[in-house]
């Protein structure tokens, strides 16, 4: 938990402004953004360097049990001026396989995120980022599987989706795929292996892991 105060202090250095009674949102989304300072939802961390009121950075890691454990996935939310009459877009920033994601451009696509009809304002950003989590151990196969390919793996060849989803996610979000300090010393050079060959060796092993799947299944 972050006192009280911390949390207000986080808030203002995260959105840069102090929010304008003038316009409702602000006030909502002020709010939202302290309580998600001071208690955020499991396996999910406010981003430190959120850009203004309407865009938010969170950090969302990868859940125990599911392919992608071990992942620290960026997901960014952006508001609409008439949030929260309007759903925000939630768009994964860091490459995720999964079937409720898009592949091109990382949103995240649920009807009561895309469909006007089905979003309500009762929705909050703590809820929707519970949402994104549980996608991760389950995706949602009715009316939200805009990545064909991993909604068909994922329903007849789940061995298959899964040792995919979980290479994807030890290329692009593990901790290993994250750029490292150069060694000082060359002597350090050749005791620290390269991050960036381990990570192509893991990937390329595990690739021809799911060729084996598919063509065996």
């Amino acid at each position: 938990m972050v006192p009280g105060g911390g949390a207000l202090h986080l808030r203002r250095a995260a959105t840069g402004a102090r929010p304008d009674k003038s316009r409702p949102w602000t006030t909502r989304l002020e709010r939202e953004l302290e309580g998600l300072w001071a208690d955020p939802p499991e396996w999910c961390v406010p981003g430190a360097d959120a850009t203004g009121r309407l865009r938010w950075q969170v950090v969302v890691v990868g859940p125990e049990g599911s392919p992608y454990d071990g992942g620290v996935f960026t997901v960014r939310v952006e508001f609409p001026r008439d949030y929260p009459f309007k759903a925000p877009k939630v768009t994964f920033a860091t490459k995720v396989y999964h079937p409720n994601v898009d592949p091109r451009t990382g949103l995240v696509c649920l009807d009561f995120l895309t469909d006007k009809n089905w979003w309500t304002p009762v929705w909050t950003v703590d809820k929707i980022l519970l949402v994104v989590v549980s996608l991760l151990h389950e995706p949602v196969m009715d009316g939200g599987a805009i990545n064909r390919e991993a909604a068909y793996l994922y329903k007849r060849k789940r061995l298959v989706y899964e040792e995919i989803a979980r290479a994807t996610t030890w290329q692009h979000a593990s901790a290993s795929a994250a750029p490292r300090d150069e060694p000082s010393s060359s002597s350090e050079k050749e005791r620290r292996p390269s991050s960036s060959r381990g990570v192509s060796q893991l990937w390329h092993c595990l690739m021809r892991r799911v060729a084996s799947l598919r063509t065996s299944g």
